[in-house]
């Protein structure tokens, strides 16, 4: 089960040894028309420290956040004073030992003084996107236009008005204003340049634009696992199999106990066809705490996509006999098919007997026998068992989709295909193939084929009786072997 190559890079990723969570800061000067300092000044220190590029460091709402996201340190910080004479008290508290270990002041305007607090967390912080500060104050308040207005190259004002027009959902205003942004010749911040190229690529929809612009944004920040895993993801939907492992490889680099990153990056490498690399991977991820029943299964999916059934079927009834309850016993059903599609139909309807058997819901057992039977090629014994159903509903909206089959043009299939992530694309892929094969495009159709789908995956329950045997009816009509 899925918990959810970057050449040239101008760092390489390396463990953190600390994460800073840098918290709101709190206004004491009395004055409200300062509030907008609260959150400016902390985004600057962020700012200035991602541009260097050698200290993590996250923004965090509140101090639960800052834990839930594995910070070892805490930047806290208020100021007094008012504007023109700001003072500013910032300390940085050890996470675990909940001890203050570093405090500094500094007095002036907020870009100087955050500056200077960046430079003491990490003497490679570089300057911020902009040094005018009337464009400073307007950002702070979220008047964007304006501070673009005032500096055309402020970087980070483009990205916070792009972010605020698409969480409106004003997606055509935000992607216009992304071209605005990088037609400025002169954006300060070459890290905010590639964000909004990121913006824009993801309000486009263009997939293949967006895995290209992360990856140029994870070489400026190669320490940063949560952008690592963004991208990895990226490249997974791209269906760049072993440029998403190699970001997830980055990621396990890191942070050794990312569980979730081994993870995907054993289904990574799976599906770029490397099971050797896959199995270390899986077995990394199984030392995790807690996650060595989950490790089964994942390897059995790993080996079952490339077709490798007995092998599977091992690992899937290792993980059943460990925990029946696990993922509600589907683990018996994969191995159940992976049985069947080893050759032994037979054995595979004394496995689905047993199966059918741990399920609960009684109403559903004449269904599923029916799904069983269409998915290994008896349909007329399946519409018989659909006949003997309860739910007369759902058996008679299962019979007219068995009627009718995929109807879909091959434009909404393709889209489908493309925005569902792998492994779980089974039903897609395996449709989109056959929309292609039956346009003449047999080439492609063959390429989608080189996977199995995975059973019991997400998708359409009353389609999923569909897929295998439409996948193996266009493997025997084009030759795939």
């Amino acid at each position: 089960m899925i918990v959810a190559a970057l050449a040239a890079c101008s760092g390489s990723p390396r463990r953190i040894a600390q994460k800073i969570a840098i918290l709101p800061f709190e206004n004491l000067t009395g004055d409200d028309s300062l509030d907008w300092i609260a959150s400016a000044a902390p985004a600057i220190v962020d700012a200035e420290i991602a541009e260097a590029g050698s200290t993590k460091a996250f923004r965090a709402a509140e101090v639960s956040a800052a834990y839930a996201g594995g910070a070892t340190r805490l930047l806290h910080g208020y100021y007094t004073g008012g504007a023109g004479q700001l003072r500013f008290e910032v300390e940085i508290e050890d996470a675990s030992r909940h001890k203050i270990v570093e405090a500094m002041a500094e007095r002036g305007d907020v870009l100087k003084a955050m500056n200077a607090v960046a430079k003491r967390i990490d003497p490679s912080a570089r300057g911020f996107s902009t040094a005018n500060e009337e464009a400073i104050a307007a950002w702070g308040r979220g008047e964007y236009e304006r501070a673009v207005t005032l500096d055309p190259k402020f970087g980070a004002a483009w990205l916070s008005w792009i972010d605020s027009l698409a969480a409106r959902g004003a997606t055509a205003d935000a992607l216009d204003v992304a071209h605005r942004a990088l037609s400025q010749a002169g954006l300060k911040s070459e890290i905010d340049r590639t964000k909004i190229e990121v913006a824009s690529a993801a309000l486009s929809g263009d997939v293949a634009a967006r895995a290209r612009a992360l990856t140029r944004l994870a070489a400026l920040e190669p320490n940063d696992p949560p952008l690592l895993n963004t991208l990895a993801e990226a490249e997974l939907i791209a269906r760049n199999f072993a440029a998403a492992a190699s970001a997830y490889e980055k990621i396990a680099a890191i942070d050794p106990n990312n569980a979730a990153a081994l993870n995907s990056l054993g289904y990574a490498r799976a599906l770029a066809g490397d099971l050797d690399g896959a199995r270390k991977a899986f077995e990394e991820y199984g030392k995790q705490p807690a996650q060595a029943l989950n490790m089964l299964d994942s390897l059995g999916e790993a080996y079952f996509m490339n077709a490798r059934f007995a092998d599977a079927e091992k690992l899937f009834l290792r993980a059943y006999q460990q925990n029946p309850a696990f993922l509600g016993g589907a683990d018996l059903y994969k191995a159940t098919v992976a049985h069947w599609l080893g050759g032994d139909l037979a054995g595979a309807d004394s496995m689905f007997k047993r199966y059918l058997d741990s399920q609960r819901d009684d109403r559903l057992r004449p269904w599923r026998q029916a799904c069983w039977l269409y998915t290994t090629g008896r349909r007329e014994q399946a519409i018989a068992a659909l006949e003997s159903s309860p739910d007369k509903t759902l058996a008679a909206r299962q019979l007219a989709i068995w009627n009718a089959g995929i109807r879909q043009d091959i434009e909404s299939l393709q889209k489908k295909y493309e925005n569902t992530p792998p492994p779980a694309d089974g039903q897609a892929r395996t449709f989109y193939a056959a929309a292609l094969a039956a346009s003449g495009d047999k080439d492609q159709a063959r390429k989608l084929l080189r996977l199995w789908p995975l059973p019991e995956q997400t998708g359409d329950p009353l389609v999923e009786s569909m897929v295998l045997p439409e996948f193996i009816a266009l493997r025997k009509s084009l030759g795939v072997k």
